[in-house]
């Protein structure tokens, strides 16, 4: 179970919203929704329903800390090869899961894999914002064992190269 200011952001984040959006379509200031993400507000039960609706999740589901995309069925090793080696490499994946998850895990990783790259295939320089919010996506939908299984793999194909 998830602090609710954290299960907000994750929400927020997972349905691809800024901040500005979501206060917008909640009615909720900016500055309050800020607030609350970072665990200094407490939220009011119209607040609540407020952000629930705009989030398109059970009210309930805030208050209980679910995180979104738990639920989703454990990762086999086939897919955490294919994830990291796509991470690493830059590979497309047909999978939207494992698509998905090997842009946030290049994200995360950017610069191990960056400084592993030959000069030949630069990678786009990440902001530590981004770094960040795909670790935060990583970690709110995929267990602790996954993601240290995910990021050993890319560790290691990222010191092959």
């Amino acid at each position: 179970m998830a602090p609710f200011g954290e299960t907000v952001l994750a929400w927020r984040l997972a349905r691809g919203m800024t901040q500005a959006q979501l206060a917008r379509a909640a009615g909720v200031p900016r500055p309050n929704l800020c607030a609350i993400e970072r665990g200094d507000r407490e939220v009011t039960l119209r607040t609540l329903r407020a952000l629930a609706l705009a989030l398109e999740v059970r009210p309930g589901a805030l208050v209980d800390g679910d995180m979104p995309e738990q639920g989703s069925p454990p990762l086999t090793r086939a897919e955490m090869e294919r994830i990291a080696r796509a991470a690493v490499d830059e590979e497309v994946l047909t999978n939207p899961r494992e698509a998905i998850l090997s842009r946030r895990l290049a994200a995360a990783m950017s610069a191990q894999i960056a400084g592993s790259r030959t000069p030949r295939r630069p990678v786009r320089p990440r902001t530590a914002g981004e770094r960040g919010r795909s670790y935060f996506l990583l970690r709110t939908s995929e267990q602790p064992a996954v993601l240290a299984s995910l990021f050993n793999r890319v560790g290691e194909k990222a010191e092959r190269r």
